[in-house]
């Protein structure tokens, strides 16, 4: 019984990751159209919610991730290294978890400072050209990370063991 409440917590943190990418790509779509450079950065404002959200979704599945293996494989770890698909799965969350933790919000940041010194018109006279470049690199952000999401997702469904929680 145990296994399948953390399977739930599992699915919920993988919910959660989700809703923070989709939910950061539609700011960052929005931030991107807008033309009036306060209207930006009150909305890149927001793109900050999402950000907090990502670590604690990828906690929630860490954790849960962790518990999972020790359930399917009854605390027998060795068995882990023989299953090619799950190591895959935790390799690309490990490149998920640092991507979204420490370069999303990097890029982010910077590009509030720069959106806030082209407000108080302080920016450096190249400053638009300059957010088209952060922009397009927040954008490829976030295609990595989905890319990286849905090929993890296709290694839980597909993957060649069953979890004791779908039982």
């Amino acid at each position: 019984m145990t296994g399948s409440i953390i399977f739930i917590f599992h699915i919920i943190g993988f919910g959660l990751v989700f809703t923070a990418l989709f939910g950061g790509w539609i700011v960052e779509r929005r931030i991107r159209a807008e033309k009036d450079w306060e209207q930006k950065l009150y909305i890149g404002k927001i793109s900050r919610r999402f950000g907090l959200l990502l670590p604690v979704a990828s906690i929630i599945m860490l954790l849960s991730g962790i518990m999972n293996i020790f359930n399917l494989y009854n605390s027998n770890i060795n068995l882990l290294y023989t299953e090619g698909w799950l190591m895959a799965k935790i390799i690309l969350f490990a490149f998920l978890f640092i991507n979204g933790v420490f370069f999303g919000p990097i890029l982010i940041r910077r590009r509030t400072k720069l959106m806030q010194s082209i407000v108080e018109k302080t920016a450096l006279e190249d400053a638009e050209n300059t957010f088209k470049i952060i922009s397009k690199s927040i954008t490829t952000f976030y295609l990595v990370q989905f890319l990286l999401l849905i090929i993890i997702l296709y290694l839980s469904v597909a993957g060649g063991g069953k979890h004791p929680g779908i039982i």
